[in-house]
């Protein structure tokens, strides 16, 4: 019980005590197979031509993320990331793509005249969340 109190406690901080301000990272809030983007090489970086694909970057050149997870509720992504959707698309292949807009994320892009800053793309049991928009494949 004691443990479960100081795991509720840390978890509530991480919630709380996101300064929007901050560096934001899909990791403060879920866990999977993740990817960060940056605007600068490194020595463990990937060149993807418009951004690099880094497992070590520096916070201040971080232009993106994505989180691959399975068996993963897009409501509660969208409720825990306190998101309101902007636009859903529906994929030939039965991918769902969902473009939303949260304040805890300061860079945006628009879409339809419209600020969007997560992008969440699920099929079968496959998510993949991005911001501002999922840089890599999905």
């Amino acid at each position: 019980m004691k443990k479960l109190i100081i795991v509720s406690f840390i978890f509530l901080i991480l919630i709380v005590g996101v300064d929007k301000n901050s560096s934001f990272s899909l990791l403060n809030y879920f866990s999977g197979d993740y990817t960060v983007y940056t605007s600068t090489s490194s020595e463990t970086g990937v060149d993807l031509g418009f951004c690099y694909m880094n497992s070590n970057p520096s916070s201040e050149n971080v232009v993106g993320e994505s989180l691959v997870v399975e068996n993963f509720a897009i409501s509660n992504a969208l409720s825990v990331l306190n998101a309101r959707v902007v636009k859903t698309e529906y994929l030939e292949d039965g991918t769902t793509v969902i473009y939303a807009y949260t304040n805890l994320i300061n860079k945006k892009v628009k879409l339809d005249n419209k600020n969007v800053n997560l992008q969440i793309a699920t099929k079968n049991d496959r998510t993949v969340i991005g911001w501002p928009l999922i840089l890599g494949s999905f």
